[in-house]
């Protein structure tokens, strides 16, 4: 399994939710090994206004973003893990 890492500063590109507009937050993120501009990042809307938002699984509207077609190639298959509700001990897998 893969965890991923956010890089503190990297220019990871902005995206808003296209149900409600409001700004994504990126949650995690994938990056190749010798070319860090090679990455496969998740975005969640945190909007519980937004009407994609159900309130009993506590999910919102996600976007899976490549940075590139050599990206896609590389991360297709490889989920990202998401830990949930701030809880250790519970994470979604997002493909």
């Amino acid at each position: 399994m893969i965890l991923g890492k956010i890089i503190d500063k990297f220019p990871y590109p902005k995206k808003s939710c296209p149900f409600c507009g409001h700004d994504m937050k990126l949650v995690n993120a994938i990056h190749n090994q010798k070319d860090q501009y090679i990455f496969k990042a998740l975005y969640l809307d945190p909007n519980p206004s937004c009407k994609s938002y159900d309130e009993g699984s506590r999910l919102g509207y996600a976007k899976i973003y490549y940075s590139c077609d050599d990206a896609f190639k590389e991360f297709n298959n490889v989920s990202i893990p998401v830990r949930r509700w701030s809880r250790e001990d519970l994470y979604a897998y997002y493909r």
